[in-house]
């Protein structure tokens, strides 16, 4: 671990070495805070790089605007998950926010002798050298002061989630019953720039812009606007969330590729494309359906949805090729829509987290250390650089800017963060990217805080994950054996959901050593009179499959893979390796690639047929940042 922290110790357990939410956020909380620039405001690298010797983090445009508020949303998760506290570089992380939102409230990216990357690497015009502002980031930005506010309660917080939320319902274009925000082509996509909008036109189509995600842009500051709006009421805040999520569904934006009825298709929130930013957008359309009671707008979403789930291989959570941002709006959105009612979708969760998320972390530092290696040696700010660096493999590359790259420490500062794709089901791509560690990181939390939910005496277990809670403790035992042991505490009725791959009547359930029989409802099955101190077990056998998988491909694009197809071992939801792979070691087939199901070891340990065991900190978070 590079980043220093305090972890709470009080007390440790010995519970199975295996899926650990927990551990990963630890680690998350590492690769956040060593991929930011302390000596530029606080700023994240875009881009880390692996195939190098040595490896190297870039600058790029977009970080404080774009892709900071992530880190800080992230960041609170990931605290609120493990009790971290005294992180290295998290108080100047967060004065460097104050300072940039003094202003005005907006988070700029700020035309600075020491930021030179602000200008001309790729984005809108060449031309411009402005402060600018994007507009979903700055959205994101207020999400994060929200789990702020509620991790600490600093009335700081409260003040400027208002400052930025009052800027954005002011810049924002109106027009008959909707809103939308112009493409300034300054800086990200559809920014504000200081000075004011260069036009007010309204975009005509899905894919403007330099990413092509024209909807991302325009209803991803909903999920800050309907934040503010559940902290003070103010009504402006819902008025503008409604036209954005309006312009947001209008048809022109949607439609996929060779449909029979593209009409259909695009009422029905088909999509093609960017497949992040039409994921996200989705999520800030969902946040405003569920606050409001929007019935259709939430129906939209549920339609987008299973037309994704489509194009994904949902036991693997991804597809041919997946942005590692996905690995946190896809169980994001999963979790919503079946809290929502319209969907249950527990199973694409718990394989999501399981067999993506937690795979597209980057965790074997020995692996990247010896993927470099096969690399000669290369001076910083050279004019050639690793394989996929965009500066010299896109028809926007530029001279190499001197400030851009570091060097130092760059493998142990970036373990725990995301990298930047899956790719074929089999391999992570070999560079790590910020807007990926952002936000895919988030999506630990997401399965942390719903694997347990409690009201009113009653707990509810949606996901089999080992977590510690002021109610109730879940210890899960898989992939060893179907088992899950609860130890209650408080709680005075249970309901546990048994995922799609059990069969109900294969599930035996013991009480304090005794058999009992539950109350079923659907797929959950209910003890109800509980006085505390119960240990409760439910055991069940795991379903072993190999799954020969076409790998769906969402974009229709060449990812230099051909039409990949995998073969994968699982056991109940877990994968557990490849068919007959015969590798051991964690590089792929072209010299320097990270396979996947290797790190963490349990993965070895139990194709090894052993059963093992770990010491954790027994750590039980006071409260849960709600994240929606």
């Amino acid at each position: 671990m590079y980043i220093s922290m305090k972890i709470p110790e009080e007390k440790k357990i010995t519970v199975p070495d295996n899926l650990d939410l927990a551990w990963h956020a630890k680690l998350a909380i590492n690769g956040l805070m060593g991929t930011i620039d302390p000596k530029v405001y606080y700023e994240p690298y875009f881009l880390t790089y692996y195939q190098a010797r040595p490896a190297y983090f870039l600058h790029w445009s977009s970080m404080p605007s774009g892709v900071q508020p992530k880190y800080l949303e992230a960041l609170a998760l990931m605290k609120c998950i493990t009790g971290a506290s005294e992180i290295q570089n998290e108080d100047g992380f967060i004065q460097s926010f104050m300072e940039n939102i003094k202003e005005d409230g907006l988070m700029y990216d700020r035309a600075l002798p020491d930021r030179p990357w602000n200008v001309g690497v790729g984005y809108g015009r060449k031309d411009w050298n402005e402060d600018y502002a994007n507009v979903a980031g700055n959205g994101r930005l207020i999400n994060g002061m929200w789990y702020y506010y509620q991790l600490t309660g600093d009335e700081v917080w409260k003040r400027a989630m208002q400052r930025t939320a009052e800027k954005i319902n002011e810049i924002a274009v109106r027009k008959n019953d909707y809103a939308y925000f112009p493409d300034s082509k300054c800086g990200n996509d559809f920014s504000w720039v200081k000075n004011g909008w260069p036009h007010t036109n309204e975009p005509g189509g899905p894919q403007e812009g330099n990413e092509g995600s024209t909807v991302f842009y325009q209803t991803l500051p909903i999920r800050g606007l309907m934040k503010w709006y559940q902290v003070s009421g103010d009504e402006r805040m819902l008025d503008l969330s409604v036209r954005l999520a309006r312009f947001g569904m209008k048809k022109k934006f949607y439609g996929a590729g060779n449909e029979l009825d593209p009409d259909v298709g695009a009422e029905r929130a088909h999509t093609w494309g960017h497949i992040h930013g039409n994921m996200a957008a989705f999520r800030g359309i969902l946040d405003y359906a569920i606050i409001a009671g929007d019935i259709k707008a939430l129906e939209f979403v549920n339609d987008g949805y299973q037309f994704y789930r489509h194009h994904l291989s949902p036991q693997l959570g991804s597809s041919l090729g997946y942005e590692s941002c996905c690995v946190g709006d896809w169980p994001a959105l999963g979790i919503a829509l079946s809290d929502a009612g319209v969907g249950d979708y527990w199973d694409d969760v718990d394989y999501a987290i399981r067999n993506a998320a937690t795979q597209a972390q980057c965790m074997d530092a020995e692996a990247y250390y010896k993927m470099g290696q096969k690399f000669a040696e290369r001076p910083k700010d050279s004019r050639i650089g690793a394989p996929t660096d965009m500066r010299f493999t896109r028809s926007i590359a530029v001279k190499p800017i001197p400030g851009l790259e570091d060097t130092d420490d760059v493998i142990e500062r970036s373990m725990g963060a995301m990298c930047n794709a899956l790719r074929g089901g089999m391999y992570q791509l070999p560079n790590q990217m910020a807007c990926c560690t952002g936000n895919g990181i988030q999506g630990f939390y997401y399965g942390w805080e719903a694997a347990i939910r409690h009201n009113n005496g009653v707990s509810t277990v949606n996901l089999f994950y080992t977590r510690f809670s002021p109610w109730m403790d879940l210890i899960s035992y898989l992939p060893y054996e179907g088992k899950i042991l609860i130890k209650n505490k408080t709680t005075k009725n249970i309901n546990v959901r048994i995922p799609g791959w059990i069969r109900l009547c294969d599930v035996c359930v013991k009480m304090n050593g005794n058999v009992v029989v539950p109350d079923i409802a659907g797929r959950y099955m209910r003890i109800s009179n509980l006085t505390g101190n119960e240990q409760i077990e439910f055991t069940f056998p795991q379903p072993r499959r190999t799954l020969e998988i076409t790998m769906p491909d969402y974009n229709h694009r060449p990812h230099g893979l051909g039409r990949a197809r995998v073969s994968v071992n699982l056991v109940g939801s877990t994968i557990i390796g490849f068919k007959e792979s015969g590798e051991e070691d964690s590089m792929g087939t072209e010299p320097t690639q990270i396979k996947l199901y290797e790190y963490p070891l349990f993965y070895k340990k139990y194709r090894r047929g052993e059963y093992a065991e770990k010491e954790t900190n027994y750590y039980v978070p006071p409260k849960a940042i709600k994240w929606y």
